[in-house]
Order: structure tokens, then sequence, then C-alpha cells
């Protein structure tokens, strides 16, 4: 086994432990006072999000080492749903509006674009924002989601490609990640992309567009 297959397999076993981990906590909070499981809770917060990193880096590896996530048709609602249930976990006040008719459809790897959404979400909250839309369409044959904010915007070196969006708290992997799982759903006949913007009236503005 050479070094990057046994990095590969550290991490899938941190993962698997860490999922245990989450486990007992939630039997081990339900069971106790509601006055220590308040305590606890950011505790139970953190370990989640460290697991969810645990996940990505594994997701990471997989993308550079073998591809192997096929898409299907998948419904940009239910996904963007999952994806803010996630989010919430770390940052409960931050409100999120979702416009996304429950009709409209994609073709793309649900568990994967997940991800790259609840990185975009982080993002924004971590740089301050209140308050986040979300919204999808169907783009011809293909599809279209946009994150919105009303955070600071985008720093100048995020935008031409020079820097990191990730602020405070941040793991360093979250547009980096995000911009693998949009690529990796690129045809031959046509990219996948990650455009990034501030908005005229302020904020930051991620826009996906899947063919």
């Amino acid at each position: 086994m050479n070094l990057k297959d046994l990095a590969g397999a550290i991490i899938h076993d941190l993962k698997n432990q860490l999922h245990s981990v989450l486990l007992e906590g939630q039997k081990a909070m339900r069971d106790m006072p509601e006055e220590y499981r308040d305590k606890l809770y950011p505790v139970f917060a953190r370990s989640r999000r460290v697991h969810q990193d645990a996940m990505q880096l594994v997701t990471l590896y997989r993308l550079q080492e073998r591809g192997n996530f096929p898409a299907d048709d998948a419904w940009p609602a239910d996904t963007v749903k999952h994806a803010i249930e996630c989010f919430k976990v770390h940052w409960p006040d931050v409100e999120v509006h979702v416009e996304i008719d429950p009709d409209c459809q994609g073709y793309y790897n649900d568990s994967l674009m997940q991800m790259a959404l609840t990185n975009l979400l982080n993002n924004s909250a971590q740089a301050g924002a209140k308050t986040i839309s979300v919204s999808a369409q169907e783009q011809g044959p293909g599809l279209l989601m946009r994150v919105s904010d009303d955070g600071p915007g985008y720093p100048d070196d995020v935008l031409d490609g020079s820097g990191d969006s990730d602020k405070e708290g941040g793991t360093g992997m979250g547009l980096y990640f995000t911009e693998l799982i949009v690529a990796h759903h690129s045809t031959p006949a046509k990219p996948a992309t990650l455009d990034l913007h501030n908005a005229a009236g302020g904020g930051a503005e991620a826009v996906i567009t899947l063919p």
C-alpha cells in the first residue's frame, strides 16, 4: 500500500469512527437533563462539523483517484432541503430562503451537490451573512442553481482566483472542494461551471451551471 492509499484508508476509518461517536452522542443527549444537553450541544455540533469534513476528505480522495460518482435524475428542491438541514446544525440563526419549483429537475450526483451547496451556505455564514437565498431553475437541458447572501461579498482575491474565501472556523477546502464537485459534472460537450460575483446591491452570489 502506498502513502496515498494509506492516507485514504485512515481518513475513511476516521469518518466511520466519528460517525459512531455521533450516534453515541445523540443517544446520550436524549437521555440527559436539558440543562446539560444545552451545555454539550456546542461540542456535539463541532463533532458534526468534523465528521462532515472527514466525509469531504474521503469524497475528495475518491474524486481525484477514481471519479466514481455517477449522475442521475435529481430534484434540486430535495437536494437543497438536505443541504440546509446540515447547514442549520452549525448556523441555526441564519435565515435561508428557498425559491425552487418542486417539479424542477436536474441530472447530477445528489450527494456531491448536497456537499457543494452546504459548502456555499457555510461560506456565506462564515463571511457574516444573516440571510441567504437559494434558487434553482431548469435552463434548456441543464440546470442553474444560485446561492446569494446579504454579507460583505467576496474579496477581490477570491474573485480573481488568487485567494480562498474560507473565514475563521472553516477548513480551507471550501471553494476548492465545491469547484471540484461542479467540474465533475462536466460533459464532453459542455463544462459545468461555478461563477462567483458580488451583487450590485451588496452581498455575494455563487452560480452553479450544470449541463
